[in-house]
């Protein structure tokens, strides 16, 4: 992220941090040996630079730097960018309080626009650098997003949302977006930015990606921009002569940016993957092979220098493509320091990620092992990073050489090998496939593929026949299992997988013959109740079931037994009456329908859900109270987050959703006379039964008193966070999540308690 220059103290101070700024590397004790130690050292300095806004407007924000020359005197400035970084780096430490501290900070100082300004002084909340830049933004949303997949905890969605409903409003024709605003060009009025920047538009794809599939009211509005935001990356901003991307797009003259940083090149491949449409890895080799004079047309970035005063060198990239040394100056004319051979520590850190990403790991760590370098080692500087070596000028801006919030988060970002452009930890493993077996058989058959780099999970990533997509049933890191596409023409396909936006290399598969169709002749009989006994009878099913299914239109029934030509199934407990289609699918292939008729529902129709033992919640009341103990939450803080929780479920359930009623619960329960504990609760439903939890409410925790008796938690303490939309139940299930979210003691909760017994433990759940 680039910082603009801020106006010189005094000449006499600048000239003394020239002569001092060449030795923090060598003050105090060595260097970190290890790159677990340097994080855990950047760690402790992020940390530090938090405690210092402690009281502050900006309590939890982070002081973007370590002004070494005079401690007691900071500038006081918390750049948004960095905020951002800070928060996914105490993550990526396990440092939940703080991120979640700094995160609410920033949401508190989010503009009611969905905006935040570039900068902002801590001591007293005022803007510092009033330009509202969509990179910026985009990075706070990638820490929030990193929270919620980290954690599961939606609280901070709502600050997303505005974020990128602001962003999208500046996206142009040609499909990017464009920079936000500034005060800069006519102030102190904000006027749009004249330009779009590749960097920016890189942060802001995996976003719209994501949310487009959480807010189902914006779906087809962040997948168009995100689809605008790919083609302006790859049709616009790409060069591929030079296999490499440029700077941005000049709006104000419909022009390429003729700059070319370096950073655009190994964000755009954290970004989109090491190949898509182009080729995008290859612009890291345009990178580290760039050994020219210096000019735009024959730039370098790879630099060795003297990084402590005394001939020992460190090799890593500069920033720009020059080294002649030539003056700069500012917007305004004034002079702005030097174009000279620099090295950029936190863009360095940029591409140790992506040549790790390409599977290249000594080349990742080497990067990061000539870094660490220039770590600091003692006082407040320990742990720090400093933004660059010798403060040049970078052709934007002259580049501060302070230990920094960027050059140090970035540190354990790559150190840890996570993607925040997708908030998912990189493999590091180069994507191959080694095998298939088998290596011939019928469309609708199973396959597995092994190999390397596929992932820990699926995700969004895919498996094709050709063209064609296979249905997945189980995805690692090293093997796939699939189905090959039922619809498939005998002949030889090529399979690969894409990762992440990477593409394998190709494995031959010979599909045989066309998939066989399943045929269903009869059911017998041909009506009855909802959990009532059914037989298929046909041919083509398969010998055994295998992934194979049979369902009452659109819900899959339990099987039996399974045989080539007969199906004895169990019909759907909680289909309402009526005619359902019967279809039997086989290795992906669904045969004819049947119609059969359910005369009488079987499942259950309940509002109040009884809390019973065995993790059970009931229609019914329970025969006698008892008690489950629920676990202490260890001296940590869960709220928000299910941690060793207890759970109670019940399935099978039918109703209509009444939107004039709510959930409701009244949990009793006991801390004794403990202090500090607080019990909380989470109700999902899953509205059809597959296995999917639909709605999702998370409410706020119970403080229990240190007095030894019942206290009753009721969803008056209120909703902390909810995600999804209720629909009707059909067959559907309701499952409690019950845990202690602080504290250092067990709880007790009261269950299974008859109508006698009073105090009953229930949940009440809004349906007809």
């Amino acid at each position: 992220m680039k910082y603009r220059q801020r106006k010189l103290i005094k000449v006499l101070l600048s000239a003394l941090l020239c002569l001092v700024m060449v030795f923090p590397a060598v003050m105090g004790a060595s260097a970190a040996t290890t790159l677990s130690a340097a994080s855990d050292d950047a760690y402790t300095w992020l940390k530090a630079q938090q405690d210092l806004t402690i009281g502050a407007a900006g309590d939890g924000m982070v002081d973007s730097f370590d002004d070494w020359w005079d401690a007691s005197n900071r500038v006081q400035v918390a750049y948004t960018y960095d905020q951002g970084v800070a928060a996914i780096a105490f993550m990526l430490k396990g440092d939940r309080v703080r991120a979640e501290k700094l995160l609410s900070k920033m949401a508190d100082f989010q503009d009611p626009n969905g905006s935040w300004i570039n900068s902002y002084w801590w001591i007293n909340g005022a803007g510092e650098e009033i330009r509202q830049h969509v990179g910026v933004i985009a990075w706070m949303a990638m820490a929030y997003m990193t929270y919620e997949k980290k954690y599961g905890d939606t609280r901070y969605r709502p600050t997303v949302k505005k974020a990128l409903d602001w962003c999208i409003a500046f996206q142009k024709g040609n499909g990017g977006i464009s920079g936000g605003k500034t005060t800069w060009d006519a102030p102190p009025a904000l006027t749009d930015e004249v330009w779009t920047s590749t960097e920016h538009n890189e942060d802001m794809y995996n976003l719209l990606k994501y949310y487009a599939n959480v807010f189902s009211d914006r779906t087809t509005a962040y997948n168009n921009a995100a689809a605008g935001v790919k083609s302006f990356l790859d049709n616009v901003v790409w060069n591929d002569t030079l296999k490499r991307w440029s700077g941005g797009w000049k709006n104000n003259t419909n022009l390429l940016d003729p700059s070319i940083p370096m950073d655009v090149n190994p964000w755009g491949v954290l970004s989109l993957g090491l190949s898509g449409v182009r080729d995008y890895k290859q612009s890291l080799a345009f990178i580290d092979n760039a050994n020219g004079a210096g000019t735009l047309t024959d730039p370098k970035y790879v630099q060795t220098l003297d990084y402590d005063g005394q001939g020992h060198m460190m090799t890593a990239y500069d920033f720009d493509w020059q080294y002649d040394c030539a003056p700069a100056q500012t917007q305004t004319g004034q002079p702005n320091g030097n174009r000279c051979a620099d090295i950029w520590l936190e863009g360095s850190a940029f591409m140790s990620l992506a040549h790790f990403m390409n599977g290249n790991t000594s080349k990742a760590d080497s990067i990061l092992n000539e870094m660490i370098k220039k770590q600091g080692t003692s006082g407040t500087l320990l742990g720090g990073m400093p933004y660059s070596l010798k403060g040049s000028n970078n052709n934007y801006w002259q580049m501060k050489q302070e230990n920094c919030v960027s050059s140090t988060g970035w540190l354990i970002i790559a150190i840890a090998r996570y993607n925040p452009f997708t908030a998912e930890y990189l493999t590091g493993t180069s994507l191959s496939i080694g095998s298939i077996n088998p290596t011939s058989g019928l469309a609708g058959s199973t396959v597995t593929i092994s190999g390397s780099g596929f992932g820990a999970t699926q995700g969004t990533s895919t498996l094709k026949f050709g063209t064609a997509a296979a249905t997945i049933t189980s995805w690692s890191n090293t093997s796939i299992t699939a189905v090959v596409p039922s619809g498939l023409a005998a002949g030889s396909y090529q399979v690969v997988a894409n990762v992440n936006g990477a593409a394998s290399n190709s494995q031959a598969f010979t599909v045989t013959s066309a998939s066989i169709t399943p045929s269903v002749s009869s059911l017998s009989p041909v009506s009855g109740a909802a959990g009532s006994s059914v037989t298929v009878t046909g041919t083509n099913f398969g010998s055994t079931q295998g992934a194979s299914t049979v369902k009452f239109g659109a819900i899959a029934a339990a099987v039996t037994s399974w045989s080539s030509t007969s199906i004895q199934a169990t019909v759907p407990s909680g289909l309402a009456a009526g005619s359902y289609n019967v279809v039997v699918t086989v290795n992906g292939t669904a045969s004819n329908s049947q119609a059969f008729s359910v005369t009488s529902s079987g499942g259950a129709a309940v509002s109040k859900l009884y809390v019973n033992t065995g993790g059970v919640l009931s229609a019914a009341a329970g025969t006698g109270a008892t008690t489950n103990t629920i676990a202490s939450a260890g001296g940590t803080n869960h709220d928000g987050t299910p941690t060793n929780a207890t759970t109670y479920l019940i399935a099978g359930l039918n109703g209509t959703y009444d939107a004039t009623k709510a959930t409701g619960f009244n949990l009793f329960v006991d801390a004794g006379a403990n202090v500090g504990d607080g019990l909380q609760v989470q109700v999902q439903y899953d509205f059809t039964g597959d296995g999917t939890w639909d709605r999702t409410e998370t409410y706020n925790y119970f403080a229990t008193n240190p007095v030894v008796d019942w206290e009753n938690y009721t969803q008056g303490q209120g909703l902390k966070s909810s995600a999804g939309s209720f629909a009707n139940l059909v067959n559907g299930k309701v499952r409690i999540n019950v845990w202690n979210a602080i504290g250092s003691t067990a709880t007790t909760l009261r269950t299974n308690a008859s109508s006698a017994n009073g105090q009953q433990s229930i949940v009440t759940i809004p349906f007809n």
